[in-house]
């Protein structure tokens, strides 16, 4: 017992010790009063760490403090993993995106050479199926050296409106028939219109 207490006031004296210091070296900024509260902690839990052994025998406050590290860095681990997750997934998805359209243009230009195309894609993560899927693929067709004018609307409160010439002719049939093949998705998704 007398043991115990020698212990006991060491540590409060080495507490209070490492506790004037810290303070001392401290600026007098408003982080100071942070530190204190903290440093405050630390010296109410070496002095109730005797008490709380008198009741439970087994309780090691350096076990609990490990712990609590512990438990707050899988946290914040955690975190960090979910952004970063997150963000490289948008990466992915734009990337994917940019590809697609590239891809697409250029296996266009091979099968019909007579004309220019344009493509937009629209793609998102299926997280159920851990897959990326196509949700809508634009094709803009421009036969021809000359640009189709796009409509314009001049006056009061109207805006210029672009509007988009779907094609329903042979042609497009077969553009979207290819690239469904392809690409292995639905004629559905994939759209169209004259440049």
């Amino acid at each position: 017992m007398l043991q115990t207490l020698r212990e006991w006031l060491i540590s409060i004296c080495t507490a209070v010790f490492f506790i004037t210091a810290v303070e001392i070296v401290l600026p007098d900024n408003s982080m100071k009063k942070y530190a204190k509260f903290v440093l405050g902690l630390i010296l109410i839990t070496v002095f109730i760490n005797p008490i709380i052994k008198i009741f439970d025998r087994n309780f090691d406050i350096n076990t609990y403090t490990t712990s609590v590290v512990e438990n707050f860095d899988k946290n914040k681990t955690e975190s960090e993993f979910k952004q970063y997750k997150e963000k490289s997934l948008n990466s992915t998805l734009e990337v994917f995106k940019l590809n697609l359209q590239t891809s697409c243009e250029k296996k266009l230009k091979e099968k019909y050479p007579d004309s220019n195309y344009k493509v937009q894609a629209d793609a998102s993560y299926d997280s159920e199926n851990n897959k990326l899927v196509i949700k809508d693929i634009k094709v803009g067709v421009k036969e021809g050296s000359i640009e189709k004018i796009k409509k314009i609307q001049i006056g009061g409160d109207a805006k210029s409106v672009n509007s988009i010439d779907n094609m329903d002719n042979e042609k497009s049939m077969d553009i979207k028939k290819y690239l469904s093949n392809e690409l292995n998705i639905s004629k559905d998704v994939i759209q169209i219109y004259k440049l």
